[in-house]
C-alpha cells in the first residue's frame, strides 16, 4: 500500500475503538510516522486497524503493526508521541472518497441552469455529491449551482440532480458534482475529511 496524499489518521485500539488521531508522514515514498499529539500513550508495540485519509485515494483502512514511542523528534515538532507503522494489509478500501459521506446542516442560496433563484439545505455531502432540502420543485436532470465558503474559501458548486424524494414542506434531491475545479473539488474533499475526523474524535470521546 502507497499513501499519495496523506498527513491524517484514525489509531484503533485492541479494543476496535478509536484510540487517538495521528499525523502522518511518509519518508523515502515507503515509511510511515505517525505523530500523536495525544499525552495519554505509552510505549508499546501492538496490531491494529488504522484509517488513513488520502486526499487521493479515499479512506483507507488497513491492519498495521506500531510500536509507539517517544517522540525522538521532540526538537523540531512538539507532539510527545510518534510510531513508527508498517503496513501489514491492507482491507479493502470500502469507503471511497466519492461515497464517504457525511451529516451536515449548510443553508445555501442556488440557481438553477436558468437563472431561477431558490434556497435549501444541503443535509449531507460527499465528495462526489450533496442531498439538498428545498421547497423547490426540480426535475431530474436539472442543474443549479451555488456559492459556499469552506473553511474561508469560497468555491463555486455545481450539482445535477438524480433523484428526487417527495418531503414534508418539499422535495429531498439526490445531487452529483459536475465541473468542479481542482480547488473546488479539493475544498470539498477537505471539508468531508474533517467531518470525518470530527466525528471519529467525538466517538472516542464517548468510548
Amino acid at each position: 500500500m502507497k499513501l499519495k496524499s496523506c498527513n491524517n489518521c484514525m489509531v484503533y485500539g485492541t479494543d476496535n475503538k478509536p484510540l487517538s488521531r495521528a499525523r502522518v508522514v511518509v519518508q523515502n515514498d515507503e515509511k510511515i510516522l505517525l505523530f500523536f499529539s495525544n499525552y495519554k500513550l505509552r510505549s508499546v508495540r501492538f496490531k491494529t486497524v488504522v484509517d488513513f485519509y488520502d486526499n487521493q485515494q479515499g479512506l483507507i483502512r488497513c491492519y498495521c503493526e506500531l510500536v509507539i514511542k517517544k517522540n525522538t523528534f521532540s526538537t523540531q515538532v512538539t507532539e510527545p508521541w510518534m510510531a513508527d507503522c508498517d503496513v501489514l494489509e491492507t482491507y479493502e478500501v470500502f469507503q471511497r472518497q466519492k461515497d464517504l459521506r457525511e451529516k451536515v446542516h449548510m443553508p445555501v442560496d442556488a440557481t438553477t441552469e436558468y437563472g431561477q433563484a431558490f434556497s435549501g439545505t444541503v443535509q449531507n455531502i460527499s465528495a462526489g455529491g450533496i442531498f439538498l432540502v428545498t421547497a423547490q420543485p426540480l426535475k431530474v436532470g436539472a442543474r443549479f449551482w451555488f456559492d459556499y465558503r469552506f473553511e474561508g474559501e469560497k468555491c463555486q458548486i455545481k450539482a445535477k440532480i438524480l433523484r428526487v424524494k417527495p418531503m414534508t414542506g418539499g422535495y429531498g434531491y439526490g445531487c452529483q458534482f459536475y465541473g468542479l475545479t481542482n480547488d473546488a473539488e479539493k475544498a470539498v474533499r477537505k471539508y468531508v475529511f474533517q467531518k470525518q475526523l470530527e466525528r471519529q474524535r467525538q466517538a472516542g470521546k464517548r468510548s
